[in-house]
């Protein structure tokens, strides 16, 4: 039964006694009916349930009563008013559950309940996951209002308990206060005192409904054994990503086609491409664009280097003719923008500083000299010159050919790389050596005179001075001295500074996750699919094993070896057993609860009519804010 009846019961004489000597004033104050109402034609309803109405009123007191104390906002976030409708419909379909089960709340019960200081409130069970969210900010506002302590609350969520302990006793006495209840009841609920007890009688035969269906669910040592050893045993796996874009720069050999023949054997192909760069690569007066190589947090002399190599070499292509926007789409790291040619719009308020002033200096058609340097990485930056639209699309047409022939020749590639490296390291090779074998045909690239770094202009509110400042880093001869400082202390000789398959910063590298569990996620970037064959790999294999086949990800293939599987011991799972199994149980019974709700909605569905206007959140419009017909109604009550 209900959690409060096994511990507030009247075993107690004197609590009995005590309750005998005020039951009188109850039913007589109360005059309890906790039938159902049946709407009439006539009747302004929030809902109907088969035909009964639930009216306004009902609706604005378990708005009220779900949190004592809200705002605005977090009504609007937590969806509330939604919130509130939804468990009184839940409410009215489980009594009429419980009454096909003969299950019935007596007048006495609705008393002792009130008496001992519960109040209870509908919270759809549908979703598990909100219901607990919403019992969590209910109890944190009851604790608020000063209604309920915090560890009171606390243990109540635990219980899923909807049962809302509030204290309904004479300050001084510390017995239970009718005048107390009265102006308790007002201020929670806004209704009378025997409107309010026949909403607590629906209420309990809810709950006591929810109960029949949670409390026979159990869970075996079995279960909770594997329940434990599923989350707390963890696996670590040494991944590889052989990406596309690597792919085609290095391992494949677009020289050795004829892109005429390439193209006729591909028209519409092409014809469709080149219509969609055409629109979003002509230039657009204003507009910037960029390309980004990232760098890691803390990244290394070398980590630098090679990201300036890299955008150094983007540099080098576009002066030998390819598009600024072509350019941005296969190396730009800047994922967003790349699919857009790296265009990111003609405001730069929102921009970061060094970026802002290098954007604002340019002149339209100019690109920066050099590499901007942000928190972010390295940029090379171009501001669009809608004189130059014919340039770009002639550029464009010659272009994209071997970009479109790079692109189809860089997945097959990345896969033929990806398994290459797996095999190699099934065979017994170390998965740097492996890496290193699958590189070595490839090791072409040659000497690039790297971009300089641009010197960041210094902070001032004066924006033209920011602008004078980066115009004139930006517009500096392109020659300057052979030695440029690539990073603080560190001076590199550009003539001798190679790009080439080993330097490139999307080249394969070995990474390590951190530990995951059954159900965690073992590294960025893999679909729902690919995390359950990697979690599942990880735990069914021994350390060593090398996954059968590298795993799809947007920008390439991924081969993943388990390094190391820790698993927990049955001394930890008997430590921690009790604590495990209430918690398992718990989600267990939300589920079962879930599951029953989801399946009474569905098949009364055909007879749940809701006015949607009651459960609109006040929004704002152009600074004008909107009541919805619920705040309206809770000003009339």
């Amino acid at each position: 039964m209900l959690s409060f009846f096994r511990q507030r019961g009247l075993s107690n004489v004197l609590y009995g006694a005590i309750i005998i000597g005020t039951i009188l004033t109850f039913v007589i104050n109360f005059r309890p009916n906790a039938a159902s109402k049946t709407a009439s034609l006539n009747e302004t309803c929030v809902a109907r349930v088969r035909g009964r109405c639930i009216d306004p009123k009902d609706f604005a007191s378990a708005y009220r009563i779900l949190m004592p104390r809200r705002s605005a906002e977090q009504s609007r976030r937590l969806n509330l008013k939604r919130v509130a409708l939804d468990g009184l419909v839940e409410r009215e379909l489980l009594g009429d559950e419980a009454r096909r089960l003969g299950i019935s709340v007596k007048d006495e019960e609705v008393t002792e309940q009130l008496f001992a200081g519960f109040i209870r409130v509908s919270v759809p069970a549908a979703d598990p996951a909100l219901a607990q969210s919403i019992l969590r900010e209910m109890y944190h506002g009851y604790a608020q209002a000063g209604l309920v302590s915090e560890d009171v609350a606390q243990a109540h969520f635990n219980d899923r308990d909807t049962a809302i302990p509030v204290d309904f006793r004479d300050s001084k006495t510390k017995m239970f206060d009718m005048k107390a209840y009265e102006r308790t009841v007002r201020n929670l609920s806004n209704r009378s005192t025997t409107e309010f007890r026949e909403e607590q009688a629906r209420e309990l035969l809810a709950a006591k409904m929810r109960d029949v269906v949670r409390d026979p669910v159990r869970v075996s040592e079995s279960e909770a054994w594997q329940g434990y050893s599923r989350r707390y045993g963890t696996a670590t796996v040494k991944w590889i990503l052989v990406k596309e874009g690597w792919a085609a720069r290095w391992a494949t050999d677009e020289k050795s086609t004829d892109l005429t023949a390439w193209t006729k054997e591909h028209q519409t192909e092409f014809d469709k491409a080149l219509q969609e760069r055409e629109k979003e690569d002509a230039p657009k007066a204003g507009h910037i664009r960029h390309i980004l190589v990232k760098l890691p947090y803390g990244a290394t002399d070398d980590e630098k280097a090679a990201a300036l190599a890299k955008l150094s070499w983007a540099a080098m292509r576009i002066r030998a003719g390819e598009p600024f926007a072509e350019v941005a789409r296969v190396v730009s790291d800047d994922t967003g923008s790349a699919a857009q040619g790296g265009d990111v719009g003609d405001k730069t308020d929102g921009f970061v500083g060094p970026f802002k002033a290098a954007a604002n200096a340019l002149r339209a058609g100019e690109t920066t000299a050099g590499a901007v340097e942000t928190q972010f990485g390295y940029h090379l930056i171009m501001k669009d010159d809608p004189a130059k639209a014919a340039e770009i699309q002639a550029q464009l047409k010659r272009s994209l050919p071997r970009q479109m022939v790079e692109k189809a020749g860089g997945t097959d590639t990345a896969q033929r790389l990806a398994k290459g490296i797996a095999e190699a390291m099934r065979a017994g090779k170390s998965a740097d050596q492996a890496i290193a074998d699958a590189a070595a045909p490839h090791a072409r690239g040659g000497k690039l005179e790297l971009l300089r770094v641009l010197p960041a202009p210094e902070a001032t509110d004066d924006d033209a001075g920011a602008r004078g400042d980066a115009a004139a880093a930006s517009r500096a001869a392109d020659g300057g001295p052979a030695r440029t400082k690539t990073t603080a202390g560190v001076v590199r000789d550009r003539s001798e500074t190679r790009f080439e398959a080993g330097t490139d910063p999307d080249r394969p590298q070995v990474q390590t996750s951190s530990a995951f569990s059954v159900g965690g996620d073992p590294f960025p970037g893999l679909s729902p699919e690919g995390t359950a064959n990697v979690v599942g790999f990880a735990f069914r294999n021994k350390e060593g094993d090398v996954l059968a086949d590298p795993i799809r990800t947007p920008d390439g293939f991924v081969v993943v070896q388990l390094a190391e599987r820790k698993t927990v011991t049955r001394e930890d799972f008997d430590k921690n057993r009790e604590a495990f199994e209430q918690e398992l149980v718990r989600a267990k019974r939300d589920e079962a609860l879930a599951l029953y709700v989801k399946r009474l909605r569905e098949r009364a569905k055909e007879t749940v009519k809701v006015d949607e206007s009651y459960v609109q959140e006040a929004r704002v419009d152009g600074g004008a804010p909107v009541s919805s017909a619920t705040d309206e109604d809770e000003e009339s009550l």
